[in-house]
């Protein structure tokens, strides 16, 4: 019995009134017959751009008796919609058909043809990166790796529960005009400081606590506050205040805090670690923990934000593993903690997040766009150089400023801008310094370098394209693996402006929140619930810590994922004085230029036989209902068509099906050395190469399409939950 069908029966169980997932095989039906169209195979997908690929096609005439069976090679632009997860299929051209014997007549050709002609389909994105040939190159690889930061972070370890508060190295205080209170600037926390008594107070949940010491330690719960709060609930810039007014003793305490001055890890556990084994891999994993917490061979081991730390003790010196044990590669993927193979080098899941890493984000911004653009400093614009280069990066402020030579450089939401002054007015930059990008990764500027002017621009010059990838949204590539953050801290800016009110934003943060790989989406988000402040998941200084917006990109997914797409720096956050947890006004959002209603680009049409432009399609109408990749077709690198049918695969050759143990005999795939993990040496990208296909490599694709739709419909699942 085909995987197929226990994959569809899986999914009518827990899912029977979704709707969302593609249907295979499809039918078109013409006058003179239909023709039936099975998932394609890819040959190659250079630049993620234009698709070369085999659809298997069964045709049947009105006046046959036996379907034709056959293959069609296309070629086809594609475009992906990073929300939808589906790859658009447009401006298809046959490159030949494939036909056995007599069945491949001048009517089957045509209306094969027609079947594809002025069609744009679609596909999920994770079906069709598992269906990538296992030779396939990742793009970019052949760069040098940045010097990211692989040194551990504080790892604090915890029995009982736990909090941080987070101050980002010393803590900056800001008075509160008309008061003697002051406040804690570089924190997501509500923390203050009474002049006229000496003590600390904070807002714990909706506990009031007070201690003599900003420390670990030592702070009890009060129902009795300094007068000068009530001046705080009078004012909206203190919303969290006014809502913990009065104070009130809990009847339980809050869960206590620890105070961190440095970027810190906490692995909270429920009492002392239980251990549960991993199959038979001599592995244990703590099962009383959210984090990815692992002992074997008398060390611990623990992951987070895609980098592996180990230590002999748990509350001992933490230190970079830099050769995983070959034993994490064998973790069962359908294991409780099967995520964490897209972060353990050597796996087919690690290269699945490599090659997710590496996808085109493509912007289109109006060239008029940022003529109002205004771009804030706090006082006369201040530049630090940037180390190793010729370039200055903008201090004072929020926006991502570069100077270089006489021009100075903006990267905002995925685009370039420029202008011969600080201050703007800023245009649309068509050409970037190829200094920008010899920025290093200890540079808090280093996420723009993965942001470049497309090579394909519009005929009109009304928009510029651009092309950025996952490193600016803080996911980046070690060849091996993908990490979260760069493992460097960027300190914190506090600016003053002249009533002596504070102005700060927080840079990106490697640390802190518990970050992990989820493969549901392919997104860096957090394992373990945080603070906000400063408006978004995992709070101040994260990466997509600042609530995120997108007018000119592909919009944020919402399934859980404002941590995953989001950038700290894909839109500036100026913070007033006032409550913490509150954001200032965002002075991009209407300066630039809106999605198109439809939410699509157009498909230019590349064909030379004046075929009319294939109709833009939306991810709604690709859902008439619920289907899946149920085909079971499959086409080799030659065009000939297989199908698996009761556990056996055949060939269809001369009107007929062969069955698979006469096909090995005539197609015996060659025998390939295994590359060595970790040291593969990555050259210039090309297409994999055509290979005979074999058991092994049938078996692979089956299971590239079942685990594919597994993610894509948890995904739309997902999705469609949060909406109601």
């Amino acid at each position: 019995m085909s995987l197929f069908y226990f994959f569809s029966e899986a999914v009518a169980s827990s899912a029977t009134d979704l709707a969302g997932l593609p249907d295979y095989p499809r039918i078109e039906r013409f006058e003179q017959g239909s023709v039936q169209v099975d998932f394609p195979t890819i040959e190659s997908w250079p630049d993620f751009r234009y698709l070369k690929v085999w659809f298997p096609v069964e045709v049947k005439l009105n006046s046959d008796s036996h379907p034709r069976v056959g293959s069609v090679y296309i070629q086809a632009r594609t475009d992906i919609d990073f929300e939808q997860r589906t790859v658009s299929i447009s401006d298809q051209k046959i490159l030949s058909t494939r036909f056995s014997g007599d069945d491949g007549t001048d009517t089957v050709k045509r209306l094969t043809s027609q079947a594809f002609r002025g069609r744009a389909r679609a596909v999920p994105l994770d079906v069709l990166l598992r269906l990538l040939p296992e030779d396939f190159e990742v793009p970019g690889q052949a760069a040098g790796v940045a010097r990211l930061n692989f040194d551990p972070p504080a790892i604090r370890v915890s029995e009982t529960p736990v909090q941080l508060l987070s101050i980002d190295k010393e803590p900056v205080r800001a008075p509160i005009e008309g008061t003697e209170l002051e406040y804690v600037v570089n924190t997501n926390w509500n923390v203050f400081y009474s002049s006229r008594e000496g003590r600390w107070y904070v807002l714990n949940d909706k506990t009031w606590q007070v201690n003599n010491f900003l420390a670990e330690g030592g702070w009890t719960d009060t129902d009795k506050l300094p007068g000068d709060f009530d001046r705080l609930a009078l004012s909206d810039d203190w919303k969290e205040v006014q809502q913990s007014m009065p104070a009130s003793l809990p009847s339980k305490s809050p869960v206590p805090f620890l105070v961190s001055l440095q970027e810190t890890e906490l692995i909270q556990l429920e009492g002392a670690p239980r251990l549960d084994a991993i199959g038979k891999t001599e592995i244990r994993y703590v099962t009383n923990t959210k984090s990815d917490l692992f002992s074997y061979a008398d060390h611990w081991y623990f992951l987070v934000s895609g980098r592996w730390f180990r230590s002999s003790e748990l509350n001992g010196q933490w230190r970079s593993v830099t050769g995983l044990p070959d034993a994490f590669t064998q973790i069962p993927s359908d294991h409780k903690k099967g995520h964490v193979l897209f972060s353990v080098p050597g796996t087919r899941q690690a290269k699945l997040a490599l090659i997710e890493a590496s996808l085109p984000h493509r912007v289109s911004v109006a060239n008029g766009a940022a003529a109002n653009l205004e771009v804030t400093w706090a006082g006369d614009p201040s530049f630090v150089p940037i180390e190793n280069t010729r370039l200055q990066r903008g201090l004072n402020t929020p926006f991502q400023v570069i100077k270089h030579n006489n021009f100075y450089y903006l990267c905002v939401e995925g685009a370039w801008l420029f202008s011969a002054s600080a201050t703007g007015p800023w245009k649309i930059a068509t050409q970037i310094p190829d200094e920008i990008y010899r920025i290093p990764a200890s540079d808090p500027a280093y996420n723009v370098t993965f942001v470049k002017v497309g090579k394909e621009q519009p005929e009109t010059q009304e928009y510029t394209n651009f092309v950025y990838s996952a490193g600016y949204t803080g996911s980046f590539s070690t060849k091996v693996s993908v990490v979260y953050g760069t493992g460097w801290h960027y300190p914190s800016n506090v600016y003053w402006d002249p009533l002596n009110n504070p102005y700060f934003w927080g840079y990106p943060s490697t640390y802190g929140y518990n970050v992990g790989y989820h493969p549901v989406g392919a997104f860096y988000g957090g394992r373990m619930g945080f603070r906000g402040g400063y408006g978004g998941w995992g709070g101040y200084g994260g990466w997509g810590g600042y609530p995120t917006y997108s007018s000119i990109t592909i919009e944020s997914p919402t399934v859980d994922f404002t941590h995953g797409y989001g950038s700290a720096w894909e839109g500036p956050l100026q913070t007033k004085p006032g409550d913490p947890s509150e954001t200032g006004e965002r002075s991009l959002e209407k300066f630039l230029p809106k999605k198109k209603e439809t939410g699509l680009e157009e498909f230019i049409d590349t064909s030379k036989d004046g075929v009319a432009k294939p109709a833009a399609i939306s991810a709604s109408s690709l859902y008439a209902n619920t289907g899946s990749v149920s085909s079971n077709r499959f086409s080799g690198p030659d065009g000939e068509v297989y199908k698996r049918e009761d556990q056996q695969w055949s060939q269809y050759s001369e009107g007929n099906w062969q069955t698979m143990q006469s096909m090995e005999q005539q197609y015996r795939a060659p025998s390939r050395p295994q590359p060595k993990r970790e040291s593969q040496g990555y050259q210039r990208y090309v297409p994999a190469h055509k290979k005979t296909l074999s058991r092994a490599e049938l078996d692979r694709q089956e299971l590239a399409r079942l685990e594919g739709m597994e993610s894509y419909s948890k995904y739309r699942m997902k999705k469609e939950s949060d909406k109601q």
